[in-house]
């Protein structure tokens, strides 16, 4: 067999292969301090529907005015989104001026349920 034709299989192969994996992705949520509970139920369920297709969520919350006299309470609405959605926090709440962010991954406890459900 020629090495060149070798070669040029492998490199088609390669680039075949690259092509169907995924990396995850990075989705952005955006929420504010007021947001009605209607509300964060709906972008909750939209972020569990990225975490379980294998991207993380980034969740970021914007305060604007006198909104950041109540800066303590952005743990609570960032803690409760992540609650409602099943994930967990990837790292620290970052903060950047009066703009909160956190990347949200998918949950241990999720992760568990699926893998009995398929196990069955």
């Amino acid at each position: 067999m020629d090495y060149g034709k070798h070669r040029y299989a492998q490199k088609k192969l390669e680039s075949r292969q690259k092509v169907k994996t995924k990396a995850p992705e990075i989705k952005e949520i955006r929420i504010s301090l007021k947001i009605n509970p209607h509300d964060l139920d709906f972008k909750a369920k939209l972020a569990q529907k990225f975490l379980e297709g294998g991207d993380k969520v980034k969740i970021a919350l914007k305060l604007i005015g006198r909104e950041m006299m109540f800066a303590e309470r952005v743990r609570d609405v960032l803690e409760n989104f992540r609650k409602l959605s099943h994930g967990e926090f990837e790292g620290p709440i970052e903060r950047l001026g009066s703009r909160f962010s956190v990347n949200i991954v998918r949950g241990k406890q999720t992760e568990k349920k699926e893998d009995e459900t398929k196990n069955q």
